[in-house]
């Protein structure tokens, strides 16, 4: 069985859950770790198979590989972690012996994590036109990250019927990694896309359209929504993902629960939900004002 024949299997095992960003991010990632087999091997991959590779160390070799070409660790580790998923898939299914074995991830040097204060949100709050379609959409999609922990991905493809309004409730279905979970809406965030919904004329089934085509909002809207966002209001750092950064650190300085914080943020490795508690920490050493989240999540229980 060839390389190409694996990677076959693999993408079919993997289409079968997986949305189709996540697919796309796989053969990206994979074709770095391609190119390195057919640089090692001389052969395109449909000539090679893991007998090229037999008694080697293969992942450790093209950790190496990538380390040389002068790249930052946080780049390295988005690749490693494809090919990871990809030669434990080979394992598993007694197509290769066990690369992974005592290899060790070189560690993350991503630039540290930082969170909005309740000034900036104001600010950025006073920038949406709450008498518009477009104003109140972008303020509902802005406040799902910030009030729900929601990643951009999950909200562009949010149903209105995925709410469940008696209990605050959001079902997040076809998260990262193929993977659904749960979290909390606070009652006015649900007020506020109720309105919406009202002003709003749609022909898809999806919450968040484009008021031209009609179709479900794109990440370039998204990152188009942020850049415009980041110049009206003056906060050059405001990106997408620092909303969520926000929202589990606002979580744990309100006493929220690590293990349940990881089911929101629907991380499937603990110590990614643990770096929060560091930044929930420093937080209240400097006494800064960290947007406060909704009573919602701390009435509860949670």
């Amino acid at each position: 069985m060839t390389i190409k024949d694996t990677y076959d299997m693999f993408m079919r095992n993997r289409s079968v859950y997986c949305s189709p960003e996540t697919l796309r991010s796989y053969e990206g990632h994979l074709k770095v770790f391609f190119d390195y087999l057919q640089t090692v091997g001389g052969r395109d991959i449909e000539q090679l198979s893991f007998d090229n590779f037999k008694d080697t160390a293969l992942f450790g070799d093209f950790v190496i590989y990538l380390r040389k070409k002068n790249i930052r660790n946080v780049t390295i580790r988005s690749y490693c972690r494809i090919a990871k998923a990809y030669l434990r898939y080979c394992y598993q299914n007694d197509i290769c012996q066990d690369y992974l074995k005592g290899v060790r991830m070189p560690p993350d040097d991503s630039v540290p994590k930082e969170v909005l204060y309740s000034d900036e949100v104001k600010k950025i709050d006073a920038c949406f036109d709450m008498q518009t379609e477009k104003g109140r959409r972008n303020y509902c999609m802005f406040h799902l990250m910030l009030d729900c922990g929601l990643r951009s991905q999950e909200v562009r493809h949010l149903r209105y019927e995925n709410i469940d309004r008696e209990r605050n409730i959001i079902h997040i279905l076809d998260s990262k990694g193929c993977k659904s979970r749960i979290t909390l809406i606070p009652h006015f965030l649900i007020r506020e896309i109720d309105h919406y919904v009202e002003l709003c004329v749609r022909s898809s089934n999806f919450l968040f359209v484009s008021l031209r085509s009609g179709e479900p909002v794109t990440a370039d809207a998204i990152k188009h929504l942020f850049s415009k966002l980041k110049k009206e209001s003056g906060i050059k750092r405001l990106h997408a993902h620092l909303l969520r950064h926000t929202f589990a650190t606002s979580y744990l300085i309100g006493g929220g629960n690590l293990e349940f914080l990881r089911v929101f943020m629907g991380h499937s490795d603990y110590n990614v939900t643990k770096i929060y508690s560091q930044l929930a920490a420093e937080s209240k050493m400097l006494g800064v004002d960290v947007y406060h989240l909704d009573p919602i999540f701390f009435t509860k229980g949670y």
